[in-house]
């Protein structure tokens, strides 16, 4: 081993960055998990979940209470995300400026097609939900802002996936893994390929049940000033009135609206 030397003293290693770096990681997995387990959770459940102490734990909660990145329901003890996780949050949404341009045409889309309209964004080897507005349906898509989606098994996932060029579309697909969640998941790759060639072609995805049994959606890509896919808009419900015979209109309209998004943000490319 090298021995480093300052003013003829052996220099020490330093472990207080590391202690640092590993404290600020496990800080972020308790945020991590909070997000993903509805907002909430004791200090023994995120102990266990995390494996972690439970003193590490509390500790790790107290500072995080302190910059009011979660706080404790004094009665029943649950710790919940705070309000500076939403600030942080708030932040990087605004950067976007997708989330703000889509906004008008997502209501739209809702009115017009009468099904929930959604924005989502890749990150890593998932479509996340990032958008959502709501139709006035008794029976309709809802799901949490955050929410994650398979590429290979969603609409917005797939709307991600099918103007990339073919070496970076396979790589996520490899990579990501084909997992099937119903019995009309695409688990083939080739047959996959041809779905989203297809896709490419019409300007627009279709999830028949792959994702979720009774829940259809069509999705098209939306892109930036540089012709790069950054989202993705479609819209969901029931699979009683997202029927087969509607894919193409419902498609089509999608796709009208992600074009017009796209344009908004500058994209110059002429469309088919």
């Amino acid at each position: 081993m090298t021995e480093l030397r300052r003013k003829g003293r052996p220099l020490q290693a330093d472990t207080s960055a590391t202690k640092g770096a590993q404290a600020l990681d496990r800080g972020l997995e308790i945020l991590q998990y909070l997000a993903i387990s509805g907002g909430s959770a004791t200090v023994s459940i995120l102990s266990d979940k995390l494996a972690l102490p439970l003193s590490t734990t509390f500790r790790l909660l107290k500072v995080l209470e302190k910059s009011e990145f979660v706080f404790q329901d004094p009665q029943l003890g649950w710790w919940h995300i705070g309000i500076q996780s939403f600030t942080v949050g708030s932040a990087y949404m605004n950067d976007l400026d997708v989330v703000s341009i889509a906004g008008p045409y997502m209501r739209r889309l809702m009115r017009l097609s009468g099904e929930t309209a959604n924005l989502a964004i890749r990150n890593n080897m998932d479509a996340v939900l990032i958008r959502q507005c709501e139709c006035q349906a008794m029976v309709r898509m809802c799901a949490p802002l955050g929410s994650r989606l398979p590429l290979h098994a969603s609409g917005a996932g797939k709307a991600l996936l099918y103007p990339l060029a073919e070496d970076e579309r396979l790589d996520l697909i490899v990579n990501a893994g084909l997992q099937s969640y119903t019995p009309k998941t695409i688990t083939s790759l080739n047959m996959l390929e041809k779905d989203l060639l297809l896709a490419r072609e019409n300007g627009y995805t279709v999830d028949d049940e792959e994702h979720a049994l009774g829940l259809n959606c069509v999705a098209s890509a939306i892109f930036d000033r540089n012709n790069d896919v950054i989202a993705a808009i479609s819209i969901s419900g029931p699979s009683s009135r997202m029927s087969e015979d509607r894919f193409t209109e419902l498609g089509e309209l999608v796709r009208d609206v992600a074009n017009d998004i796209s344009a908004a943000l500058g994209e110059s490319r002429k469309k088919a």
